[in-house]
C-alpha cells in the first residue's frame, strides 16, 4: 500500500455531503488507502470535506469530466426517489466516461464505479 498521498489511487465520490456519501468519504479517509476527492455543487462549502473538493453536478454534464480526471473509481449516489428511476439511469449513465471506463464499476442507488 502507497503511504504518500500522491501515490494513492483517486477515488470521487458524489453525493459526499450527504449522509451516505460523507460516510464513504470518512471510510475511505479512514483506510488510508485511497485519495478521495468530494464532488459537490458548491464546492467552497466543503473545502475541508476530503483530500480534494470540487465542483461536479450531475444535472450539468459538462462539469463531470474534470471532476472524474484521474479517478480510479466513483461513488455515486442518486436520490432515484425524488427525480425517478429514468432520471436515476441517465445521471448514472452520465458517470461513465466514454472512451476510457473507470476501474471498479457497481451500479444502484448508490454506486462504486
Amino acid at each position: 500500500m502507497n503511504t504518500k498521498n500522491n501515490e494513492k489511487k483517486l477515488i470521487a465520490v458524489i453525493g459526499a455531503t450527504g449522509q451516505q456519501g460523507g460516510g464513504v468519504v470518512r471510510a475511505l479517509q479512514a483506510s488510508g488507502q485511497f485519495k478521495v476527492r468530494a464532488l459537490s455543487r458548491d464546492p467552497g462549502k466543503h473545502r475541508d470535506l476530503a483530500d480534494e473538493v470540487v465542483e461536479a453536478d450531475l444535472n450539468r454534464p459538462e462539469t463531470l469530466k474534470a471532476a472524474f480526471e484521474g479517478a480510479h473509481g466513483i461513488f455515486l449516489v442518486t436520490n432515484f426517489r425524488d427525480s425517478g428511476e429514468a432520471e436515476s439511469n441517465k445521471q448514472r449513465q452520465q458517470c461513465t466516461p466514454p472512451r476510457k471506463p473507470v476501474s471498479n464499476i457497481s451500479f444502484g442507488p448508490h454506486c462504486l464505479m
